[in-house]
């Protein structure tokens, strides 16, 4: 139908729901007594001469007003974007027919009232008090700006403003204005030795059941009661909703179902065989593509940073996978929905902060929640469930229940596992484990001198285990829920029978309460990043030899003739110590340290500067776990080339690209399968937004409530607006720049990016070097003409030399390809265009070059 609103005005068709709102937000058009376009006749009988006249004029006034509102459209749009933002926050819709919207009336009225008040009299629609206190909100998310700077900005629109603007008068009016934009919160009360939750049955103790210490701090009479410890919970389901009330983020939520998958590969978790194995098991839940599947994630940090005082922090963060890739991993899709406070670790305890999630995951799957999908106008159930984990291997034990050390921390191998304790080191070691894992007819599992001395291995790999059989196992054991036994446990004797002699279960994990947990073929998953840096550490420690870091130590020394055969790395009667291949002299050490301080370059914001990372010539320190990473897959395989022997640098260079194979974007299963049969042969040679550091929790809350307000809001900010998920290219590259203006020509006559710095004019260093470019451009140009004149000089060869192998022809090509295609394609001749003739006459003898490229908004360092 027609919507006649002021904007509309008779001109668009939309929705019924649509039109609805419309009017809501804009009003009627002007003169519209007479609902002629949508169906509504005249009287002419009762109607007068000059009413008829003025029927028949009404498309022609029509016409002129339709003219009119077009040019307004533009100043219109900036006022319709709040009032879409207000409705979309708020309203309801139902499947059959629009009604009134299921809201607080006075929060909808009082910010509709807030979006339709202008700035000040006179000021150009759309500036609104509401929209300006949006963009203010939005602009401190971005740059962090503190609640200080924040009052001066509205003292300073205040002051400069004319005299009857209505912009806020601070930043607490500010976010009063934009509150109810925002998502909900909760405070939950804790027994201050994590024991249970005032929560749900308990809400109104005021001791807690297991340790019977109060719950509130002794206060005066008439004052408000202050509990000893509280948590934050951010409920995931209206997270979930909003993503469908946006028309920015609805469509793509059905991204995981709809995108075209190549078999073989995965760059997305919907491609991986977890995801399938759920989908085959529960086709109910697949049948529906809003549905969602999540990832939970939890690390503890300090937010006083590593020099403060001891303090931990643990933050759960639940994401999305429905989206496509690139947002998946979005900072604005990391849900934070639980802060577990400090300044105590949680240990055991962290399934008693899980409560309230694992109640809202089990509604979520059970019945669901309408919400209204604004992509297709229609409301729907949305169900949830949660797919797996990830964390690294201490917050593995917290999650799982299996404890992860000690001689059974291996969760894999369970109860069979082949560590044992070294006499002097004291601790557990792995060493020689991995043999199992080898085909059983490979050489190493019968070496007995190079691993552990005198020992042939037979054992296959442990079983899988299905998660009931796990379940079976726990239950077997008498492994307890932690919230059933009271958060740390104050009696040991609660620890199951056997705990650390055949199995290390020491809880029966919170998840095992969802439904469909057992059934899940990946239960929980180990951050790359995480077991990256303790690569990278490990590995740079050991071959730097720094003092109380490296593994090759005394007592790793000691213990060396008792495990294996090393003659040449054990300690001398005398006392001395021989020097291993695999350590770096100080000369050596100088090179390195150099090399990757001024030599090495990578483009701007690919890593942090690392010549800073450099400390006085002796290791590395402050890395980042990216900038391990970083080291890892691009600097190590190639970084010892000329400072170790042959062997020990094949060795780290291929730990170096068994990391890049395996954080590639696009995933291969032959690939992956591949990188599972070679590493056991490889191995045999939050957040930032505290404030108020003396209420930590508080002030991470606050930010956090705050900046999805604000990523919420800037959805409806007119194009022109900057924001953080808009911000222009760190560089200007000159976008892209085609060299001819035809249609058809290859992307390699594109120029995407531009110079920098001083250029210089060099010639080719050898006539082969140009030979070799030209040939590798001609053999990889995805043209049409190029393809045709390939298969010809292939079937030339062929006819020529019958049973020639390929390899043969390639290097014929390699060869005789340029000069067989110039005989082809002459200059003069017409059939071909200009650029695929210069494509096919070579490259220039003398070129330009640059010390310096940007592209793609990047600076990359060529010389």
């Amino acid at each position: 139908m027609f919507c006649p609103c002021r904007k509309c005005n008779n001109s668009k068709l939309a929705t019924r729901e649509n039109v609805w709102k419309h009017l809501i937000n804009r009003g009627f058009m002007p003169n519209y007594y007479i609902w002629f376009q949508h169906g509504e006749g005249y009287n002419y009988e009762n109607e007068a001469s000059s009413s008829n006249s003025n029927f028949q004029n009404e498309p022609v006034d029509h016409l002129h007003n339709q003219h009119r509102y077009h040019q307004e459209e533009q100043m219109v749009d900036n006022y319709d974007r709040v009032h879409d933002m207000v409705a979309d926050a708020f309203v309801a819709h139902d499947d059959d027919e629009v009604e009134e919207p299921n809201i607080d009336a006075k929060k909808f009225y009082e910010m509709l009232d807030a979006a339709n008040q202008p700035l000040y009299s006179g000021c150009r629609e759309g500036l609104s008090k509401l929209s300006l206190a949006a963009r203010m909100m939005s602009i401190k998310t971005d740059h962090n700006l503190p609640e200080s700077c924040m009052n001066a900005w509205t003292d300073l629109f205040k002051e400069y403003l004319p005299e009857d603007n209505v912009s806020a008068d601070s930043y607490y009016e500010i976010q009063k204005l934009v509150y109810s934009l925002g998502l909900p919160s909760e405070m939950i009360d804790v027994c201050i030795d994590n024991c249970m939750l005032y929560w749900g049955d308990d809400e109104k103790l005021e001791e807690c059941r297991f340790c019977k210490k109060p719950r509130f701090k002794p206060q005066g009479r008439g004052r408000n009661r202050v509990p000893y410890q509280r948590m934050w919970y951010l409920p995931i389901t209206d997270r979930l909703k909003r993503l469908y009330q946006s028309e920015e983020t609805a469509g793509k939520m059905r991204w995981h179902a709809e995108h075209t998958q190549t078999d073989g590969e995965m760059t997305h978790p919907s491609d991986a065989r977890a995801w399938k194995h759920f989908n085959k098991i529960y086709p109910q839940f697949a049948s529906n593509s809003r549905n969602v599947y999540m990832g939970l994630c939890t690390d503890g940090f300090s937010p006083f940073g590593m020099s403060g005082r001891q303090y931990s922090l643990w933050p759960v963060f639940m994401t999305p996978y429905n989206l496509p890739p690139d947002m998946c991993m979005q900072r604005e899709f990391l849900f934070l929905t639980i802060l577990i406070p400090g300044p105590n670790h949680p240990k055991r305890s962290l399934d008693v902060f899980l409560q309230p999630l694992i109640k809202e995951l089990k509604d979520l799957w059970s019945t669901g929640v309408r919400t209204y999908d604004c992509s297709t106008k229609t409301n729907f159930t949305m169900r949830a469930m949660l797919l797996w984990t990830i964390s690294d291997f201490p917050a593995y034990g917290m999650l799982s229940g299996w404890t992860t050390h000690g001689r059974l921390s291996c969760p894999y191998c369970n109860g069979t596992t082949d560590a044992f304790q070294l006499k002097n080191g004291r601790k557990t070691s792995w060493f020689d484990c991995h043999r199992r894992f080898l085909p059983i007819n490979h050489p190493y599992r019968r070496n007995r001198k190079l691993f552990r001395q005198k020992r042939v291995v037979r054992d296959t790999p442990p079983p899988y285990l299905t998660g009931e059989q796990i379940e079976q196992q726990i239950d077997y054991y008498g492994a307890q829920e932690t919230v059933r036994c009271g958060g740390n446990w104050h009696v040991p004797g609660n620890m199951p029978d056997y705990y650390g002699v055949q199995h290390n279960w020491h809880k029966k994990s919170i998840f095992w309460e969802l439904p469909y947990w057992k059934d899940l073929l990946l239960r929980h998953n180990l951050d790359v990043m995480h077991i990256e840096k303790n690569f990278f550490e490990n590995i740079m420690n050991t071959i730097l030899n720094v003092p109380g870091k490296t593994k090759d130590n005394q007592k790793s020394r000691l213990d060396l003739p008792d495990i294996c055969s090393r003659p040449e790395l054990h300690i001398k009667s005398n006392g001395q110590v021989p020097v291993p291949v695999f350590r770096l002299s100080s000369e050596q050490k100088s090179v390195l340290f150099n090399w990757v301080a001024s030599a090495v370059k990578f483009p701007d914001g690919y890593v942090s500067n690392l010549s800073r990372c450099v400390e006085k010539g002796q290791k590395f320190s402050g890395m980042k776990s990216h900038d391990c990473h970083v080291f890892m897959q691009r600097l190590l395989p190639f970084a010892f080339a000329e400072l170790l022997p042959t062997k020990v640098h094949e060795a780290l260079a291929a730990i170096g690209a068994f990391f890049r194979d395996l954080s590639t974007r696009t995933l291969k299963e032959d690939v992956v399968e591949q990188l599972h049969e070679n590493i056991p042969i490889l191995f045999c040679p939050p957040p930032g937004k505290a404030k108020n550091l003396a209420n930590v929790e508080g002030s991470i809350i606050a930010g956090s409530l705050t900046e999805e307000t604000s990523h919420f809001t800037s959805y409806y900010f007119a194009p022109n607006v900057r924001t953080r998920q808009r911000a222009p290219r760190r560089y200007d590259d000159g976008g892209v720049a085609p060299t001819y203006a035809v249609a058809g020509v290859p992307d390699i006559f594109s120029q995407i990016g531009r110079m920098g710095g001083k250029t210089k004019e060099v010639w080719w260093s050898s006539d082969e070097d140009a030979h070799s470019a030209h040939t590798y451009i001609l053999l990889n140009c995805e043209d049409p003409f190029m393809r045709y004149f390939e298969s010809l000089f292939v079937s030339q060869v062929q006819e020529a030399i019958p049973g020639i192998s390929t390899s043969e022809v390639d290097k014929r090509k390699d060869r005789h390809f340029i000069k067989w295609l110039k005989s082809q394609v002459e200059y003069e001749d017409p059939d071909y265009l200009i650029w695929f003739h210069e494509l096919v006459q070579g490259p220039l003898a003398k070129v330009t070059i640059s010390p310096m490229y940007f592209s793609r908004g990047f600076t990359f360092h060529t010389y």
